[in-house]
């Protein structure tokens, strides 16, 4: 994390310590000087040292400019480390990767943290623990939606030209239609989501790439709180095996999205499979889910508490909605390797079609493990 101060605080906070030791240097050795000589006792010292001005000017105004420094500095010290402290990480993290955010979402980070294309939309208020899978609320509109009468026409062109020669069906997806709120007062994160189709959610994804006006003016309203268009949920889940490591996958060449690319999360849409049984088991069976289809991981394979939502994001290039969420396992990193292995076998015979693709596993020292397998 930040040090308390920030990155600019933190290097005004070093030069104020150096300051302060000089002026106390200065001083101690003045006193020194006086003791060894002339001064006897208390009045005449202070004399000395700061009212001495016709024999010895210089050496008064820098005594008194010492003190000052030590007074003053030491208090703006302490009131700026107390600024800082009070500032959300949320800030602080946002002014540090501030020259890492893509230009064009720049405009909208203010106070947000941002990385690219990914900026925060909410930000869990405990960044060092999260929200549990069991706080967060998954609200079911069962309204459907709708395109405006005004791009109906292009979207049926896109379907007949476009998007049934790629796809083979056009599923129902989930879209969150609000930007969430979280205080701190108030635990659990609630998303609320209503039922577009797929063929939507990519027509929009299309024409957005393209109208960067329009991506803009959807992004701002997002921040406002209101999401308009049709998205589709998404997770994105980082993977730690029991001992440390730091799973990083290969996307499928057959990826809609971002296909042969690298991620250290694996990712997953929202389905309506996942809204069964409990309101407050919905995101466990999103990651559940997840940790199955993606890596062949059994429900068991995870205490449910180790599964944490971090924060909701938008995917710029896209304006795409996604919760951001770590795990921990179970599996050390042999045991997950061979079910990622066995899994990716099952998978591809089942498709009747393979492709090379890698996993890599990180450990914090950088330290990296490679296996090739394939992938359906």
């Amino acid at each position: 994390m930040v040090s308390p101060c920030g990155v600019e605080g933190r290097s005004i906070c070093e030069r104020l310590s150096g300051l302060t030791g000089i002026a106390g240097g200065f001083l101690l050795g003045m006193i020194v000087n006086a003791l060894s000589g002339p001064v006897n006792n208390s009045p005449d010292l202070l004399n000395w040292l700061f009212f001495d001005v016709r024999s010895r000017l210089l050496p008064t105004l820098l005594s008194w400019l010492a003190v000052v420094i030590l007074l003053f500095l030491s208090l703006g010290r302490r009131l700026l480390s107390w600024y800082a402290r009070t500032r959300s990480y949320d800030v602080r993290l946002a002014e540090l990767y501030h020259n890492s955010v893509d230009p064009f979402l720049q405009p909208f980070q203010r106070g947000r943290i941002a990385w690219g294309l990914g900026l925060t939309m909410q930000s869990c208020p405990d960044l060092h623990a999260g929200w549990l899978a069991g706080d967060v609320r998954i609200e079911h509109d069962t309204t459907k939606y709708e395109l405006p009468p005004e791009l109906e026409s292009a979207y049926r062109e896109y379907v007949d030209t476009v998007f049934s020669k790629k796809y083979t069906e056009d599923r129902t997806r989930l879209m969150l239609i609000e930007n969430p709120r979280a205080f701190s007062d108030a635990r659990p994160l609630r998303l609320r989501v209503k039922e577009t189709k797929y063929s939507q959610v990519q027509f929009y994804h299309t024409w957005i790439r393209r109208e960067s006006n329009q991506r803009a003016q959807h992004i701002d309203e997002i921040i406002r709180g209101t999401i308009a268009y049709p998205n589709s949920l998404c997770l994105h889940l980082v993977v730690t095996p029991a001992d440390a490591y730091l799973l990083v996958t290969q996307t499928s060449p057959k990826n809609g999205y971002y296909p042969n690319q690298w991620s250290s999360s694996i990712g997953e849409q929202l389905d309506l499979s996942d809204l069964q049984g409990p309101e407050e088991r919905f995101a466990l069976n999103w990651v559940e889910r997840a940790l199955w289809e993606e890596l062949g991981v059994s429900p068991d394979g995870f205490l449910p508490d180790n599964a944490r939502i971090m924060a909701v994001f938008l995917e710029g290039d896209i304006a795409n909605c996604a919760l951001a969420a770590i795990v921990t396992l179970r599996h050390h990193r042999a045991d997950l390797l061979l079910s990622i292995s066995t899994h990716a076998l099952i998978m591809s015979s089942r498709l009747g079609t393979s492709s090379l693709g890698g996993m890599f596993h990180l450990n914090y020292s950088g330290r990296q493990d490679s296996i090739t397998q394939q992938q359906g």
